[in-house]
């Protein structure tokens, strides 16, 4: 218990909008092939790039600090 208690706080850690996309993703990509798979992949990451909190993440790790995450 103590071990998926931790997963979770490392999910919940991340970025709202790529964690809902990974969600959205993932089930999806095991019933699909590999060129399907790759193709929701995609879409879900192209869904994040615009994000504030992907400019986010990326500012926190070169100023190598914890991101503050919004959910935008």
């Amino acid at each position: 218990m103590e071990e998926a208690l931790k997963t979770a706080r490392t999910i919940a850690a991340n970025a709202p909008i790529a964690v809902r996309q990974a969600k959205l993703a993932s089930p999806m990509e095991w019933k699909s092939d590999r060129r399907t798979g790759y193709i929701i992949e995609i879409a879900a990451y192209n869904r994040c790039v615009p994000t504030s909190d992907r400019r986010e993440g990326i500012s926190a790790a070169r100023e190598k600090r914890l991101p503050k995450f919004t959910g935008s």
